[in-house]
């Protein structure tokens, strides 16, 4: 896990290493302008999350890192993932901070592209990353099913 302290959906500062006390964390790069994959990603990470039983479900922490942090505040961030998942939290800051995380974990982020309607988008890696107590990245995911995310939970958990 990357050493870095970004600020999560609550307007707190958060360490990626540090800031949370559950054994495992699930990262996913993404912003919540996306026009397809993260919405998709987030709801397979909720689903997945809600076939475990209570007592997985509350060992495992779901972060959203922005790859579009001039849009995404903590108020965004916060108000978006209310609709996936009130568990997942939020995480922006600088991108000139974000970007290095990202990239220390092979995701790559891309300047915003110009969209017709005066828009922009995000060029982002679309990998889930899932890392243990140790904070060591145990497993990657790359559009799995919901029932596969499950089960990957359970052995992140047993293990």
């Amino acid at each position: 896990m990357p050493d870095a302290t970004l600020t999560d959906s609550a307007g707190q500062k958060f360490a990626l290493r540090t800031g949370s006390d559950k054994p495992v964390v699930v990262v996913f790069f993404g912003y919540t302008n996306c026009p397809d994959i993260c919405k998709t990603t987030l709801s397979d990470l909720a689903s997945a999350l809600n076939r475990v039983s209570p007592e997985t479900r509350g060992k495992i922490q779901v972060l959203l890192i922005t790859t579009d942090p001039a849009r995404d505040t903590p108020e965004v961030l916060k108000t978006y993932l209310a609709r996936v998942d009130d568990s997942f939290i939020g995480l922006t800051g600088p991108l000139e901070e974000i970007m290095p995380a990202a990239m220390s974990l092979g995701i790559d982020i891309a300047e915003g592209k110009q969209l017709p309607s005066g828009g922009y988008e995000v060029d982002h890696g679309t990998y889930v990353l899932g890392f243990g107590e140790d904070r060591l990245l145990r497993v990657v995911w790359n559009g799995l099913s919901a029932g596969e995310l499950k089960d990957d939970y359970e052995r992140l958990i047993a293990a």
